[in-house]
């Protein structure tokens, strides 16, 4: 009876232990527009975690990181944003002041709510990423500003990379550029559809891939829900950016609606004329 029950308490710590490592898309977070984004939504796809500040003397690395987003972003490449204040107060805005200095840079990655990352307050996900109790690979306690994490395409953590790695280091290229060996691939029948720049300022500029073609309407609804204004209506065949010009919007916060046989999307907008 002792043996059975030793091996039933093996068999059940190892079930405990096993069920307790998550993966990268267990998450969901706020983005910088406090929309909620989930972080499955990137499965197949290579993920760079980067916690930023506007004050930084690494911030000149939001050059780099828009040259690797303008090389590699796509269907098997992303980067991920995460402002924070913790380390040398150098994130000190808000949420708007942060998108808007940005903007400065012509982001069109994904920018996220502003976070914090050491005790007591850690985003979820920061743990994960920094502890190996979580994400099962290791241990990266966040020192400074600008620490990237790479993210495979099954969501599981990969390597961490201090602030003195700059993004286009090859060891972040190399890594971008390797085979996919996880056997997980990204939905490529679905259209990839990005906002370039947010917030928009006159021009509403949506990048949308499509393997297949077909018929994309745009509008712009209040955040009521109110249709305002149908921006586009027309066929898309593969990579095309549609450049808008609303008519009939002032400053504010608008929803952006992509729709098509295979898609609908609603993107949260600040527009600035």
């Amino acid at each position: 009876m002792k043996k059975i029950y030793a091996i039933l308490s093996i068999v059940l710590f190892s079930f405990t232990a096993n069920a307790q490592l998550e993966t990268f898309y267990d998450f969901s977070e706020i983005t910088i527009l406090h929309d909620t984004l989930d972080l499955s939504d990137y499965a197949g796809k290579k993920v760079l975690v980067v916690n930023v500040a506007s004050y930084c003397g690494f911030t000149c690395q939001y050059t780099d990181l828009v040259t690797l987003d303008s090389l590699y972003g796509g269907p098997n490449f992303a980067i991920i944003a995460f402002p924070c204040n913790d380390f040398g107060s150098q994130e000190p805005g808000d949420d708007s002041t942060i998108s808007a200095f940005a903007h400065t840079f012509h982001v069109a990655f994904q920018m996220m709510h502003k976070i914090s990352i050491t005790a007591p307050d850690t985003a979820e996900v920061y743990k994960w990423l920094q502890l190996m109790s979580r994400n099962g690979v290791a241990n990266a306690p966040v020192t400074w500003n600008f620490n990237k994490f790479c993210i495979d395409e099954a969501g599981h953590w990969v390597q961490h990379f201090p602030s003195a790695i700059t993004p286009l280091d090859t060891a972040i290229t190399n890594w971008i550029t390797s085979p996919n060996t996880t056997g997980i691939v990204s939905l490529n029948e679905k259209p990839e559809i990005k906002l370039m720049g947010n917030p928009a300022f006159e021009k509403i500029t949506i990048s949308i891939t499509t393997p297949v073609p077909g018929r994309f309407t745009i509008r712009i609804s209040d955040l009521q829900g109110r249709e305002i204004e149908n921006l586009f209506s027309g066929t898309i065949s593969a990579s095309q950016s549609v450049t808008c010009e609303p008519k009939n919007l002032n400053t504010g916060i608008y929803f952006v609606n992509i729709k098509s046989e295979t898609v609908n999307k609603t993107i949260k907008m600040c527009f600035f004329k």
